[in-house]
């Protein structure tokens, strides 16, 4: 949590957001529905870098096989939840190569994880892999693992 609220506040990766756009195949997608619910509700704060929006237009493209007009409103109903999107900052970027080149991740995954750990958030993934390569550093949660008792009323 960061001090200025006393909401929780959550780093999103594009293995969480994907979810929100593409269901068949994939494990909890409910949680990830109830992590937005949480925060239209004001019981959570979500966030993410800019990356954010890349990651998932070019999932959505490449890996989903979406048309463009698909894609498209995906990234304007995205652009609609009011996530806190930052700007990359170098200071972050620069931790993220730190934790890739310890963790033998990509700098994208490990930005998210930089992000949470320079504010005082939580990242929440759903990428398992990275996730077993990033388990030293605190700061982070499978979306399977992440409790929301608390989040909902």
């Amino acid at each position: 949590m960061t001090p200025a609220h006393s909401r929780p506040d959550y780093i999103v990766d594009a293995s969480v957001a994907l979810k929100w756009y593409v269901q068949r195949g994939e494990s909890d997608v409910k949680k990830a529905f109830l992590l937005l619910e949480a925060q239209g509700r004001g019981r959570c704060v979500l966030r993410a870098p800019d990356l954010l929006l890349w990651e998932v237009a070019n999932a959505l493209t490449l890996g989903r096989r979406l048309r463009p007009a698909e894609v498209s409103e995906a990234l304007t109903h995205l652009r609609g939840l009011e996530l806190d999107l930052n700007a990359v900052q170098w200071s972050t970027l620069q931790s993220a190569v730190e934790i890739a080149s310890a963790a033998d991740a990509t700098v994208y995954d490990a930005y998210y994880l930089a992000l949470a750990l320079e504010s005082g958030g939580v990242l929440v993934t759903a990428d398992e892999k990275f996730l077993r390569k990033a388990r030293r550093y605190p700061g982070i949660v499978s979306l399977s693992q992440l409790q929301l008792p608390d989040l909902l009323p």
